[in-house]
C-alpha cells in the first residue's frame, strides 16, 4: 500500500508542476556536425528522386516557355492572305504588322505569364514542404519504433531471467509447475510483442523508401535542435508569412487581378505599323504599301466584354475569400499542433516518474516474493505493467518529436535541411 500511495503522490506532484519549458525565440540549426546527418540525407534524397517533384519541375518549365511566348507579341507578325473572290484574278497579300502601342495589353499578358511561373514555383514549394514533412516524420517514426523495440527486447531479457529463475526454484521444489508455465507464457508474449514491433519497423522503412526512392541509413536520431521551436505567436506568424499554401493563394489572387485588368484592356485598340505587298498579278497592284493601322474589336456591342469583366471580378472575390479561409485554417492547424505538443510534453513529464516508481515497485515485489509475501503472478503482472508504461513513455516522446517536426516543416523551419530557399 505504501508503494501505491507513493506512486499517486508522484503523479499528482508532476501534474501540479509547470513542466513546459520556455520556448525558443527562433528556429535553430545544428552547425556542429560537419557531414550531413542521416535525416538530411533522407530528405535530400526525396527532393532529388521523388517523381512528383520531377513532374512539377517540368510544369514550371512549361510556364517559363509561356513567358517567352507572351514577350514574343512585341515582335512583328507576318501573315499571308490568298483568295479568289474576284472571278478574274487570284489575290495574295503579304502583310507585316509591328505593334507600336497596345494600350498595355501586351505588358499585362507578360505579367500574367510571369505570375503563373511564380504560381508554379509556389505549387512546387508546397509539394516540397509536404514531402519534406512526410520524410522527416517517417524518419522520426522509425526512431520511435526502434526505441519501442529496445523496450520490448529488455522485456524479453527480463522475462528470460524470470523463467530461468523460476525453473531453478522448481527444480529445488520451491515453486510449482504452474509458476513455470506462467513464466514461459509471459516470455512467449514478450517475444510476440517484439515480432509485432519489427513488422511495424519494416512497414515504416518501406514508407520511407517510397519517399526517398533509395536506401538511406536511419541509425542516427533526430537532432534535438530541430525541436527547439519559437513561441506559438511567432510560429503562427511564420506559418502565415512563409506558408506555401498561403503564398500560393496570394499568387492566384494576383493572377486573377491581372486577368480582370486584361478583360478591361481587351476592348482597347492596337496601333501598329503595317507593310503590305500584293504578290500575284492584280490590276490594283501598286507595289509596297506602308502606313499605320488602328484595330479594335467589340463583340456583342460591348456586352460580352462587360460580362467577362464581371465574371473576373466575381472570381477575384472568391479568391480573396479562399485566401482568408486558408489563413484561418493555418492558424487553427498551428494552434492545434502546438497545443497537442504541449499536452504530450506534460504527459511525458508525468510518465517518467511513474516508470521510475514502477521499477522500484517491481524490485520491491521481487524481494517480497523471496520472503513469501508476494506471489509469482504479482511479480509478472508488475513486469508487464512496467513494460506497458515504458512503451507508452517512448511512444509519447516520439509523438512529441513528430509534432515538433510537423510544426517546424509547416513554418519553414526545416527548409534548410532540404536546401530550399523561399526567396528564390
Amino acid at each position: 500500500m505504501n508503494g501505491i500511495f507513493r506512486l499517486l503522490a508522484i503523479i499528482g506532484g508532476c501534474w501540479a508542476a509547470n513542466a513546459v519549458t520556455a520556448p525558443a525565440t527562433e528556429f535553430q540549426t545544428d552547425k556542429s556536425v560537419s557531414k550531413p546527418s542521416d535525416l538530411v540525407v533522407a530528405i535530400r534524397a526525396t527532393m532529388l528522386n521523388h517523381p512528383m517533384l520531377k513532374g512539377k519541375h517540368s510544369e514550371v518549365n512549361v510556364q517559363e516557355y509561356a513567358v517567352s511566348t507572351a514577350k514574343a507579341a512585341r515582335y512583328p507578325s507576318l501573315s499571308l492572305a490568298v483568295d479568289n473572290v474576284d472571278d478574274d484574278y487570284d489575290r495574295a497579300t503579304l502583310r507585316l504588322d509591328q505593334p507600336l502601342w497596345a494600350f498595355g495589353k501586351i505588358d499585362n499578358a507578360i505579367d500574367i505569364a510571369e505570375s503563373r511561373v511564380d504560381t508554379e514555383h509556389w505549387r512546387l514549394l508546397d509539394i516540397q514542404r509536404q514531402l519534406l514533412e512526410d520524410t522527416a516524420t517517417s524518419y522520426a517514426k522509425i526512431e520511435g519504433i526502434k526505441q519501442r523495440a529496445e523496450v520490448a527486447q529488455h522485456n524479453i531479457e527480463a522475462h528470460t531471467g524470470y523463467y530461468e529463475r523460476i525453473e531453478r526454484r522448481h527444480k529445488g521444489a520451491l515453486s510449482s509447475e504452474v509458476d513455470v508455465r506462467l513464466a514461459h507464457a509471459r516470455l512467449l508474449q514478450a517475444q510476440t510483442e517484439l515480432q509485432s514491433i519489427e513488422g511495424e519497423l519494416a512497414v515504416a522503412q518501406a514508407d520511407l523508401l517510397a519517399l526517398t526512392q533509395v536506401q538511406v541509413s536511419t541509425e542516427e536520431n533526430v537532432s534535438p535542435v530541430l525541436t527547439n521551436l519559437p513561441s506559438v505567436d511567432h510560429i503562427e506568424r511564420l506559418a502565415i508569412t512563409k506558408g506555401a499554401d498561403i503564398g500560393l493563394k496570394k499568387q492566384l489572387l494576383q493572377i486573377i487581378s491581372l486577368e480582370v485588368k486584361s478583360e478591361k484592356l481587351a476592348v482597347l485598340p492596337t496601333l501598329s505599323f503595317r507593310m503590305e505587298k500584293d504578290i500575284l498579278d492584280h490590276p490594283n497592284n501598286d507595289g509596297l504599301r506602308v502606313g499605320l493601322s488602328l484595330e479594335a474589336r467589340l463583340d456583342g456591342m460591348g456586352f460580352s466584354a462587360m460580362g467577362r469583366v464581371n465574371g473576373a471580378k466575381a472570381q477575384l472575390s472568391a479568391a480573396q475569400y479562399d485566401l482568408d479561409n486558408t489563413i484561418v485554417e493555418m492558424r487553427r492547424r498551428v494552434s492545434s499542433l502546438m497545443l497537442t505538443r504541449q499536452v504530450q510534453k506534460q504527459l511525458i513529464n508525468v510518465q517518467k516518474p511513474t516508470v521510475e516508481a514502477m521499477q522500484e515497485t517491481l524490485a520491491s515485489f521481487l524481494r517480497q516474493y523471496e520472503t513469501g509475501r508476494k506471489s509469482w503472478l504479482e511479480v509478472l503482472n508488475t513486469q508487464r505493467e512496467l513494460n506497458t508504461l515504458q512503451s507508452q513513455l517512448v511512444q509519447s516522446e516520439n509523438d512529441w518529436l513528430v509534432l515538433s517536426l510537423r510544426v517546424a516543416a509547416l513554418s519553414g523551419g526545416l527548409d534548410h535541411l532540404a536546401g530550399l530557399n523561399q526567396d528564390e
